[in-house]
């Protein structure tokens, strides 16, 4: 063994700075695992959320029968299975007719979800019907009632109360009624031109549904290689996966992924700044002891390894503390989590957080220590022994070579625990290249006001040293902002998302001959609404006069289909002209959303042809639109200027907002225009709603808690820059300066840093935030607030600390306090 191990061993636990280090290791093992595997777990949990609207984690459609061999391949990948055919149709009894959505399901149905009836039934038996309220209403029938749908009579044995399997989407047609699968051909009511679409849902782990849809693009990728004349009839079989067929959840769900990953990469980077603080004071109590040694005749060699060892033993140490502390805070995370959201589905498991996140936190957290002290180590191996008598300030280059190998292992391991380069590229760069262009100008700034001999100069001791700790205070302060920040820009979008009064009703296929009774019942009902639009079906067939090409046919789904186009003066309140003139002036002016336009290529001046049924219609290009999909109004790919189609040769569609107390009065409109189809999205709404405030409640959970270890590493910040200022008290105390004036000098000298760091830390969390924002598709803007905020805050608190901290070597004798400089 070393022989210096063991005297090292004793030296380094008599010391404050060992514990101090293996603090920070078990805060950056526990709090990486916790987050880590809570992340992963609440991302499950919120695919479970939205895979519950579609019922499955996975749905096959199709408007013809689907093949077997489909069924065959979920049982493959050992996948649950269920089948759902959904057509509309006419249920009548002998005084009311009403064209509803049927939906026909088997016993395994829901997959996800539940669905509840009153009263309650685990199961539909072939010959009854379950029938939504609005359904009831329409009818004018109650629970045991014979209900009528095309050919086959019908019992009705319960009311829908709710459905977990509410898609979004034209064909989610209302009133709906439930029958057994075994049930759909007696009705006769599918016949040839029947609006169909027959459903094979699946439900599996992640594992086997990736599977699943690799399998599935796999062979619908060999059949577009050989395309045959049945090549649309095969156009309709489609996949959805739970996002895919929510796209209103889309975003929620992507920005909650997002700041998950955010999330890990603060927490990284607030723990990599406390053993990185920790690390440097460690190495500067252990100066004189390896300066000791030196003198005494032990080599580099034997000192390297002595203190490799030591750092064995620190590592062990921490691992073992921060394992436990890590598994008990994961635990505690998900426990708060089910109590606070009780609709989260989490399961927690100790062999998934133990062969997963514990190791990766493990590395992490000896990479990162080895990447912040090594530089440091080799600095002490190479001290002089002259080093035990004269004091040797740390040089620019050694702290230069310990910031780079310590900032590339926290990258790299940002990189491996969030999985996405892309989000820690942008962030760690950002905050790369602000802690650089910001030290410096701080150093400068500083090395000015020592060199101008004022008042203030007295409070600057080493710039480059000053400037360190501001920038570090700084960015732990602000990866503390940046979350609260982003918790209040997401929380205002999904409340403009989904604002007060949100449509809850859709109409469509209204005739032109109904469009102004409809509009003054609306009207007189008091009820908000957006623009009734033409909605005239139609194929693009060809840019600047010429067809496009076979890929993008086969491709892109747009020109597959007929599309809902519309005519208007009035664009939908959420598009935006992001190219071009905005105004539709011309008869024969298109405007086009843009990310269709870039799919197809389309460009400002484009000629485009339309197929209708009067005939080709040809429209120039003047503009581009976005447009918010997830929003519960109409929304089209292409609007035209006024009299460029014949308004009479289609329908008008729009959305319009019921109170719940107005429902009543609903039916009766409904009743009153009996050729048109009203959509309830109610259900939809509320489920949506319910997702929102999910990611709501998690978001803020997982805030307050990189929050609560973001504080204890600016408490361990804020204690090391006090005991860096510990000699100068101890020498000022044994010089005769009093108690009073030493106290006036701390509040001054650490308010004056708190209050740069405050500012710099404004500027830290907008850029930070701005990034973030950019990737979630928010709108960036500026947080005024925190301007006002963190640096009064920050003085206020450095002061305090800065009067009170070092009080206690005030009522000491001198020569004891400079003896307790290094412990």
């Amino acid at each position: 063994m070393n022989p210096l191990f063991q005297p090292l061993l004793k030296q380094s636990f008599k010391s404050s700075g060992v514990y101090l280090l293996i603090i920070a290791l078990v805060l950056a093992i526990s709090a990486t695992t916790a987050l880590k595997f809570s992340n992963e777990q609440i991302q499950n949990a919120v695919a479970l959320q939205a895979a519950e609207m579609l019922a499955a984690d996975l749905v096959l459609s199709d408007n013809q029968p689907l093949e077997k061999k489909w069924q065959d391949q979920a049982n493959q990948f050992a996948l649950q299975q269920s089948k759902v055919t959904t057509f509309s149709s006419m249920a009548h009894t002998h005084e009311q007719f009403v064209m509803v959505n049927v939906k026909a399901i088997d016993d395994a149905f829901p997959l996800r979800g539940d669905i509840r009836v009153v009263p309650t039934a685990d199961k539909i038996q072939a010959g009854q019907v379950w029938l939504s309220a609005r359904a009831l209403d329409l009818l004018h029938v109650k629970v045991g009632d014979t209900v009528n749908i095309a050919d086959a009579s019908f019992k009705v044995t319960a009311q829908i109360e709710h459905d977990s399997n509410q898609e979004l989407g034209f064909s989610g047609f209302s009133p709906t009624v439930i029958i057994a699968q075994a049930d759909v051909a007696r009705t006769h009511a599918i016949q040839v031109g029947s609006r169909v679409e027959y459903r094979l849902l699946m439900a599996g782990t992640a594992g086997q549904t990736k599977q699943f849809e690799q399998n599935f693009k796999l062979q619908q990728g060999q059949g577009a290689g050989a395309e045959t004349p049945n090549a649309n009839e095969q156009s309709s079989l489609r996949l959805r996966n739970a996002s895919e067929g929510n796209t209103r959840l889309m975003k929620p769900i992507a920005n909650l992924d997002t700041f998950l990953q955010l999330t890990n990469i603060l927490t990284i980077l607030l723990c990599g700044i406390a053993i990185a603080l920790t690390s440097q004071r460690y190495v500067q109590q252990n100066q004189d002891y390896i300066a000791l040694m030196r003198c005494i005749g032990a080599t580099k060699a034997q000192i390297l390894n002595a203190y490799l060892a030591l750092l064995s033993v620190v590592l062990m140490v921490a691992m073992a503390i921060g394992s436990l502390a890590g598994v008990s805070l994961g635990y505690g995370l998900l426990q708060l989590m089910l109590q606070l959201i009780p609709h989260l589905q989490i399961q927690f498991s100790v062999l998934d957080l133990l062969l997963g996140p514990l190791p990766i936190a493990m590395l992490t957290s000896a990479v990162v220590l080895l990447g912040f002290i090594v530089p440091s180590l080799w600095q002490l191996l190479n001290t002089p022994p002259i080093r035990v008598i004269r004091q040797q300030e740390k040089t620019v280059q050694s702290m230069l070579w310990m910031l780079l190998m310590g900032t590339a292992s926290l990258v790299l391991f940002s990189i491996v625990l969030t999985e996405n380069i892309v989000l820690t590229t942008w962030v760690m760069g950002a905050i790369i290249l602000l802690c650089t262009v910001l030290y410096m100008l701080i150093w400068g700034w500083l090395k000015l006001i020592k060199s101008l001999k004022i008042s203030i100069s007295a409070y600057v001791r080493a710039p480059y040293q000053t400037a360190f700790q501001i920038t570090a205070l700084a960015l732990g302060l602000s990866l503390i902002t940046v979350l609260a920040v982003l918790r209040t820009d997401l929380l205002e979008r999904w409340q403009q998302q989904l604002p007060e009064g949100t449509p809850n009703q859709f109409v469509y296929g209204l005739p032109p001959f109904d469009m102004p009774v409809f509009k003054a019942q609306l009207e007189q009902q008091g009820w908000q609404s957006t623009p009734l639009y033409p909605n005239i079906r139609g194929r693009l067939v060809a840019k600047n006069d010429q067809p496009f090409a076979e890929q993008l046919l086969k491709s892109n789904n747009s020109l597959r289909r007929e599309l809902n186009l519309t005519q208007t003066t009035e664009y939908p309140t959420d598009n935006k002209i992001v190219q071009g003139s905005a105004a539709l002036k011309q008869v024969g002016d298109v405007s086009v959303e843009v990310k269709t336009a870039e799919e197809l290529g389309i460009k400002i001046g484009d000629r485009l042809t339309f197929s209708l049924p009067e005939g080709l219609v040809h429209a120039k290009v003047i503009n581009l639109r976005s447009v918010e999909w997830e929003s519960f109004s109409p929304n089209f790919f292409f609007i035209f200027a006024p009299k460029t189609m014949d308004e009479n040769a289609g329908s008008y569609l729009g959305s319009f907002y019921v109170p719940e107390q107005d429902k009543k009065q609903l039916v009766a409109v409904i009743q009153q225009f009996s050729n048109t189809v009203f959509i309830d999205v109610s259900l939809i709404l509320d489920e949506v709603k319910r997702l929102v405030n999910v990611l709501v409640q998690i978001i803020t959970i997982l805030a307050l808690l990189v929050s609560v270890s973001g504080i204890l590493v600016l408490i361990a910040c804020l204690n090391l820059l006090m005991d860096e200022r510990k000699r100068e008290v101890a020498l000022l105390r044994s010089f005769g300066s009093s108690k009073q004036k030493l106290k006036q000098m701390m509040s001054l000298e650490i308010g004056f840093i708190g209050f740069v760091a405050g500012v710099v830390s404004c500027l830290f969390a907008e850029v930070i935030s701005a990034i973030a924002s950019y990737k979630m598709n928010l709108a960036i803007q500026a947080h005024g607030e925190i301007w006002l905020i963190l640096p009064i805050l920050m003085t206020l608190l450095c002061a305090l600390i800065g009067r009170y901290r070092l009080s206690y070597l005030c009522d000491i004798p001198p020569l004891q306090s400079l003896r307790e400089i290094n412990q």
